[in-house]
């Protein structure tokens, strides 16, 4: 017998796209993929549960450490107060999620440099705040602390670090960041030995420290 003519041709996005659509319709053919999501947005409130000796709104500074080695080095370098205060979900607007919403981070004072010294805040995160929730959360936050700065310690793992071509990977421990134009190009320390090193491309934050 002769050979086959018959060729399989490379599948295509839009051919690829088309199965799924038409295998999902012939599961729920009733069903559209381009519904609306009618879940409530989920929304978070900060309370004060008792009257403090420091109002969130008269810190200088509020310092946002995720879980870990960044929890663990304020917990090291820091003197710090209890706050009573909390971010906590908005029971009513919560579905079935996950990840689910976050617990309330723990919230302190950092005792003052100098005597006169505006006081500094600092929250402990016991686990990631999930990216979808980031954008309500940070709302919530930056709310309750006003025209405090904001800074956020978190981690890359190293295996997680993105490099170009022959560049290779930091040695941990190994410090660097990104802010806002409002620190000027040189960043928050400025210039010299004492700089901080900026997070190279094309590593990027997300989640929370993107949404803040």
């Amino acid at each position: 017998g002769g050979e086959s003519s018959d060729q399989w041709a490379p599948a295509t996005p839009e051919g690829s796209a088309a199965m799924i659509h038409g295998f999902l319709d012939s599961i729920e053919p009733t069903v559209s993929d381009d519904e609306d999501d009618d879940r409530p947005d989920v929304e978070f409130v900060f309370r004060a549960k008792e009257e403090g000796e420091v109002r969130p709104q008269a810190c200088q500074a509020v310092l946002v450490c995720g879980p870990g080695a960044a929890t663990a080095y304020a917990l090291s370098a820091f003197e710090l107060k209890a706050a009573p205060w909390s971010l906590e979900v908005v029971k009513d607007t919560v579905v079935r999620t996950f990840p689910p919403p976050p617990r309330s981070p723990r919230f302190y004072v950092a005792a003052a440099a100098a005597e006169g010294a505006p006081p500094v805040a600092v929250a402990l995160l016991d686990a990631p705040v999930p990216s979808d929730l980031a954008a309500a959360w940070s709302e919530a936050f930056l709310g309750a602390f006003g025209s405090a700065e904001v800074l956020v310690l978190d981690r890359i793992f190293r295996a997680g670090w993105r490099v170009f071509g022959d560049q290779v990977r930091p040695q941990e421990p190994h410090l660097c960041g990104l802010w806002t134009a409002s620190w000027g190009a040189e960043g928050p320390t400025g210039s010299g030995a004492s700089a901080l090193a900026v997070l190279p491309a094309p590593n990027a934050t997300e989640g929370l420290a993107a949404a803040i």
